[in-house]
């Protein structure tokens, strides 16, 4: 008869514990139920649709905040004309150790009493996987995310510890003959791996200690589970450890990939934008990195080790697991990926600072053009302003140039006509002929006149340009695209902006409003909206608005206008503003 351990480790704590209680319903009166990782996105909705594949939990043991036993039944498909009953016995402990264990019943036409390795292997293939299914249903978000970072998104893979506890082996042999580099260690090796040692534990009893996992053979072995479970419990740290450490050389090549790119971000404008991305992942997977080794080192602290069995083969088998010493090299080895660790933090620091340095450098010369652009525009002013005034002075020698002409083409001018008599009677011979300088003062006269009339014209014009009223909202309201494409079809568009980058997508519309009863009777303002294409915002909205010839205010041309975007289902969820003006547009609306 062959019984089955697979150990693996996954950081729990007391908390961790309590909720998966909670969640298994331990200490409800109806325990256990069908459970998958899958979250209900609508959980009001009557029914929940999940892939094929479940996890039956029924509850047989549990402490509040210090383990959990409990039978799981497997309800994943598998191939057609294979059936497949696979209950797991399963035992979660708050210092992290997670152990299945299974009892052989038979393994196609196979017995429990005559199992052989090679369907063995087979069937630790399909433990391994459908364990790896069935914990990730149980645990927490929080813990698989632990779990996938550690594993680099492998975690469904991930390798555990075997142990196969028998009455009995054929052939029986001593413990050396099994490492023959023959058939018999070959057989072995596809159930526990690369052996390592084997020892003979009493007269009737043999102990083969492999890479990923051990064989305890013999009619004795149920009688040491104590012992082999404390060593299982060792052995699965020990295998997580070694995970462990190549993850640090994984997040050691991504400091690297960061320096790297700093050093080289001049030739390359994208590397910044990188550089950020890459030392959030560093600093996130950094932080959880600690978050294992705190719970790694706590789960250790708690552990103690059993005493010595008084018996000869219980002496043997404490003496050849040396779990004393064991228990210390594991401690050891995570006081040093804690110096890996840390050493990985501080080189995130270093590589934050030079980024930092980096980012000052780049708003520096952004200042520098910002400031040599703002000294070029207030020369740029000074030199206008000068221009005005030399300007407005050339404008009225031009006007005053315009008025003698006049006079001058009154009487023909220079056209080669003889002078009209009208002329000669009603200006020559009374003014010109009889009064010196007297057509001179009225020519002047008429120059000042003129020029005033010119300089009035011009103050008109330009007052026309000033008393507007400018707007800009920050809405960062969510919106239908769709909706918001068809509002647009029906406004004189006269400036569209668009800017696209990796991560966004941004749209600028211009244009002016045509519909004055809509805008309270009074001038119609000028809209600019600014909208997130990529995920549907509304950010933001500018007005112009000529003051001049409209009573509304701010409050009033924004009511309008988002009421207006509710009346074409643009803003989601958005209940219209109450105001004269947004209730003068929807009567109007109702009207037409």
């Amino acid at each position: 008869h062959v019984s089955l351990l697979v150990g693996e480790w996954i950081p729990f704590g007391s908390n961790q514990i309590v909720a998966l209680n909670e969640r298994l319903g331990a200490m409800d009166r109806c325990q256990g139920g069908l459970f998958t990782s899958k979250i209900d996105n609508d959980p009001t909705a009557t029914q929940f649709k999940v892939p094929t594949g479940l996890t039956q939990v029924q509850i047989l043991d549990y402490d509040l905040i210090g383990c959990i036993n409990f039978e799981a039944e497997i309800n994943y498909p598998e191939a057609e004309g294979i059936v497949q009953v696979e209950n797991f016995g399963m035992h979660l402990n708050v210092d992290g150790t997670i152990m299945y264990g299974l009892k052989i019943e038979a393994i196609m036409e196979r017995k429990a009493d005559d199992i052989s390795l090679d369907m063995l292997s087979r069937l630790l293939v399909d433990v391994q996987k459908d364990s790896s299914q069935i914990i990730n249903d149980l645990l927490s978000a929080y813990q698989r995310s632990l779990l996938n970072m550690i594993f680099c998104g492998d975690q469904k893979n991930r390798c555990k510890y075997n142990m196969v506890i028998s009455e009995a082996i054929d052939p029986k042999l001593n413990g050396e003959e099994y490492m023959d580099r023959g058939d018999n260690e070959n057989e072995l090796k596809q159930v526990i791996g690369d052996i390592q040692n084997a020892y003979n534990i009493g007269a009737d009893d043999v102990l083969i200690l492999g890479r990923d996992g051990m064989l305890f053979a013999g009619p004795n072995s149920r009688r040491h589970e104590p012992l082999l479970l404390f060593y299982l419990s060792l052995l699965v740290r020990e295998m997580f450890i070694r995970v462990f450490f190549v993850r640090t050389f994984v997040l050691d090549d991504l400091l690297k990939k960061v320096r790297t790119l700093i050093m080289e971000h001049e030739k390359d404008p994208n590397n910044i934008p990188k550089v950020r991305t890459l030392l959030n992942t560093a600093s996130r997977d950094i932080i959880l990195l600690q978050e294992i080794l705190s719970y790694l080192f706590e789960s250790l602290q708690i552990m103690e080790v059993p005493e010595r069995p008084e018996d000869e083969a219980g002496g043997t088998l404490y003496k050849v697991l040396n779990m004393a010493n064991m228990k210390r090299d594991v401690l050891i080895r995570v006081e040093d990926l804690t110096k890996l660790v840390q050493g990985a933090q501080h080189e995130l620091q270093n590589l934050s600072t030079m980024t930092d340095v980096i980012n000052t450098k780049q708003l520096e010369d952004v200042f520098k053009n910002v400031e040599a652009n703002t000294k070029y525009l207030v020369d740029a002013s000074a030199t206008n302003e000068r221009a005005s005034a030399s300007l407005e002075v050339m404008q009225m020698i031009l006007a005053g140039m315009f008025a003698f002409d006049i006079i001058d083409h009154i009487s023909g001018g220079t056209m080669g006509l003889s002078t009209p008599w009208w002329v000669e009677q009603w200006i020559n011979e009374p003014i010109v002929a009889r009064f010196p300088f007297l057509w001179f003062a009225i020519n002047i006269a008429w120059l000042v006149l003129f020029c005033f009339a010119v300089l009035r014209v011009m103050r008109y014009l330009a007052d026309l340009s000033t008393g507007f009223l400018t707007l800009r909202v920050k809405v960062n309201a969510k919106i239908n695209l769709d909706k918001m494409d068809q509002y647009l079809a029906d406004k004189p568009i006269d400036i569209t902006d668009s800017m696209e980058e990796p991560a966004m997508a941004i749209k600028k519309v211009a244009w002016q409003e045509r519909d004055r009863a809509l805008w309270g009777g009074g001038a119609a303002p000028k809209v600019e909206l600014t909208y997130d294409v990529q995920y549907g915002f509304l950010l933001s909205v500018l007005f112009q608005l000529d003051k001049k010839r409209s009573e509304l205010d701010e409050d009033g041309l924004m009511r309008i206008f988002t009421a207006s975007l509710a009346e074409h289902g643009v803003l989601e969820d958005y209940d219209p503003p109450r105001s004269k003006y947004a209730n003068k547009y929807k009567q109007e609306t109702i009207e037409d």
